[in-house]
């Protein structure tokens, strides 16, 4: 049997028939986790980092506690694999969108111009159902993105009338152009 107490204070003959003894099981039992490569280098470390620190290590039952770092080490192996095997997919996907949108939007630039263009043809000519009045305080105020008082200075009017104004022409835009806007928003789902 091995003296621990010799394995302790550095003896290296101990420590190789320690190690000839216990690397073949620690092996086996590390082949039940992940491949044999793996499971090689895992022993290593455990040996190598129980020969560091063999002067600490205050074990009853050396050969529980050296089975113990083994599967420590396995499962903490296959935690960081699976990590970068769940990183490596999310990064896959994400370039796979970027892809497939960049093909989507070349492929239908033609068509999201003609929409927009359409929208625009849609909106002016509900804007041209208005009043007037309510119809040019709208256009300066989202389009020319004035304020309800510079409106109010330029057209000579109360900043509650253009208030008034801006309220009714976006509540007769909302009602004229609800089914546009639901055709539309249902093609930018569909790409």
């Amino acid at each position: 049997m091995i003296d621990i107490d010799q394995l302790r204070q550095g003896d290296r003959e101990t420590f190789r028939l320690f190690f000839t003894y216990f690397y073949p099981k620690l092996k086996a039992f590390a082949c039940r986790f992940v491949d044999e490569d793996t499971a090689e280098d895992i022993v290593q470390d455990v040996f190598a980092s129980y020969w560091e620190q063999k002067h600490k290590i205050e074990a009853d039952n050396i050969q529980s506690y050296l089975f113990k770092c083994i599967q420590n080490k396995c499962l903490n192996h296959l935690k960081r694999r699976m990590m970068m095997e769940e990183y490596e997919l999310q990064v896959r996907i994400a370039e796979s969108r970027m892809i497939f949108l960049a093909q989507m939007t070349d492929a239908n630039d033609v068509f999201t111009q003609v929409v927009n263009r359409d929208l625009r043809e849609l909106v002016e000519k509900a804007i041209n159902k208005l009043p007037p009045k309510c119809a040019q305080a709208f256009r300066l105020c989202y389009f020319h993105h004035l304020s309800h008082k510079e409106i109010a200075e330029a057209m000579g009017m109360s900043s509650r009338t253009i208030e008034g104004y801006t309220r009714q022409a976006l509540h007769a835009l909302r009602q004229d152009l609800k089914n546009s806007f639901f055709l539309i928003s249902m093609f930018y789902s569909i790409f």
